[in-house]
């Protein structure tokens, strides 16, 4: 039998978090012309490597960071922020599975878990970014209500450019996030 623990990340976690972020990168983006894959074969883990050892050592305030286990082995994680001042809500940063981990309701889980989270701050929005080629990540925050308010060109962490669409959860739609399992 498989169990799925949703855990608080620590600085402990930097490692397996950026190699969950640079694997999903690496299966999500090969080929559609978002990063280039010698980026994604050379300087992304290394660039990743160092934003998350650096991230999970000295949190800003308002980050939370939730690892998936899936029988004690770390499958995916989101990173949420809290962003006072603006009109979106909270902001879920970064959402990355295992490639193999998609599709089993992982996402779904961690994404109610930052709603929830957001929530009981007295949040009752949530946003985030994604590139406009992810077209299966998009369909995912689709089918969890969420709304594209926004395009816009911006450049990517090799230094190219891509169309990235902001999704936002307004309030009826956040609220069935905060319901999620």
């Amino acid at each position: 039998m498989t169990t799925l623990v949703l855990r608080e990340g620590g600085a402990s976690d930097a490692g397996t978090i950026a190699d969950i972020h640079t694997r999903s990168w690496q299966s999500a983006y090969r080929g559609l012309g978002v990063l280039s894959d010698a980026y994604l074969d050379g300087r992304a883990a290394i660039d990743i490597q160092a934003k998350w050892r650096e991230r999970m050592a000295a949190p800003v305030a308002g980050q939370q960071v939730w690892c998936a286990d899936l029988d004690g082995q770390t499958i995916g994680f989101l990173c949420a922020l809290r962003e006072n001042g603006t009109p979106w809500g909270a902001f879920v940063d970064n959402l990355h599975l295992l490639p193999a981990s998609r599709g089993h309701g992982v996402g779904k889980r961690l994404m109610g878990e930052a709603a929830r989270w957001a929530a009981a701050q007295g949040i009752t929005q949530l946003h985030l970014l994604v590139y406009e080629a992810n077209t299966a990540a998009i369909g995912f925050y689709e089918a969890l209500a969420g709304v594209s308010v926004s395009r816009d060109w911006l450049e990517t962490a090799d230094g190219g450019h891509a169309w990235v669409r902001t999704y936002h959860w307004p309030e009826a739609e956040f609220a069935g996030l905060t319901r999620l399992p």
